[in-house]
């Protein structure tokens, strides 16, 4: 089988559990793949590991390339008038991978998974004429999955006007155990007036994505008008997320993302631990010691 997807990665810290994500890619789906684009954040004057790029690099089968963009953008929101500055460009997450593939398919992955089965060969059979296939929105977040209006599976057919969608976020009562980004405060957005559909907080999640780049490429910036997929985006006093926008602006233009379970090929927990795992030490050594204690058992690892 041709070598037809590419891997993206964005790494911030976390340098074992990002070893075990690469490794354990490689061993489940390592055949489809042909390059690694390693990013790792431009954070050396903060206190937070390296990804331990060069054991992975020496140590995978696949060719890899990495590179450390010129800013760390973290939760900021983009700034549109840069998009013809390289630099800045580059700096978006995901972004310096996106440009460089030359294949019909990139692989986004987080830094913190762990993959027992071939998701991407999933994934290549069930992709259809979508742009993107993965897991389907932060339902975690979202007064119409809390009111039982819609879902990953539904999200093409819950298209709520303006007034719905602003009383959804006015009205909505989280359970205890989850929250509603204030969207609707002090005003919504304008963005959501003119187009109230999809929802906030849909998007394909980032952990896990395959996207067609023969339909993705030539729409998204720097080809394209449209958001680049790892751009965050200000939306008064919140932000939407990471892959957001971007899913917002294929849909209205009439590329689909397919919602599939992803999680009977690899492991990430839901919803995201990612930042709040970073800034808690506890749980960040946590994390890095069971990594380990994976590394060491299934994959020799005695770096």
């Amino acid at each position: 089988m041709s070598k037809c997807v590419d891997v993206i990665i964005n790494v911030c810290g976390k340098p074992l559990q990002t070893t075990l994500a690469l490794l354990s890619l490689e061993r489940a789906c390592g055949h489809h793949i042909d390059t690694v684009y390693f990013t790792e954040e431009k954070i050396q004057d903060r206190d937070i590991d390296d990804g331990n790029h060069e054991y992975i690099q020496n140590r995978l089968g696949l060719d890899m390339v990495y590179q450390v963009p010129a800013q760390w953008n973290y939760c900021f929101g983009i700034d549109r008038t840069r998009y013809d500055d390289e630099e800045y460009r580059h700096s978006i997450r995901y972004q310096y991978g996106w440009e460089m593939t030359d294949k019909d398919y990139v692989l986004i992955i987080h830094n913190d998974v762990y993959f027992h089965d071939d998701v991407i060969g999933a994934m290549l059979d069930n992709i259809g004429d979508n742009v993107a296939i993965g897991h389907v929105g932060q339902c975690w977040y979202c007064p119409a999955s809390f009111t039982g209006r819609c879902d990953s599976d539904r999200y093409l057919e819950y298209r709520p006007d303006f007034d719905e969608l602003f009383r959804l976020y006015k009205t909505t009562t989280p359970p205890p155990d989850r929250m509603i980004r204030a969207y609707h405060l002090p005003n919504m957005d304008p963005m959501f007036i003119r187009q109230p559909w999809p929802m906030p907080e849909c998007r394909i999640n980032e952990w896990c994505a395959l996207i067609d780049m023969k339909k993705a490429r030539r729409l998204t910036v720097p080809h394209g008008r449209v958001t680049p997929f790892g751009a965050i985006l200000s939306v008064g006093k919140q932000i939407l997320d990471v892959g957001c926008q971007w899913f917002r602006e294929m849909n209205i233009r009439g590329h689909t993302c397919k919602n599939f379970d992803i999680y009977k090929y690899m492991h990430h927990d839901v919803p995201p631990t990612g930042q709040p795992t970073l800034i808690n030490q506890k749980k960040y050594v946590d994390k890095e010691r069971k990594a380990l204690e994976t590394l060491r058992k299934e994959f020799d690892y005695e770096h």
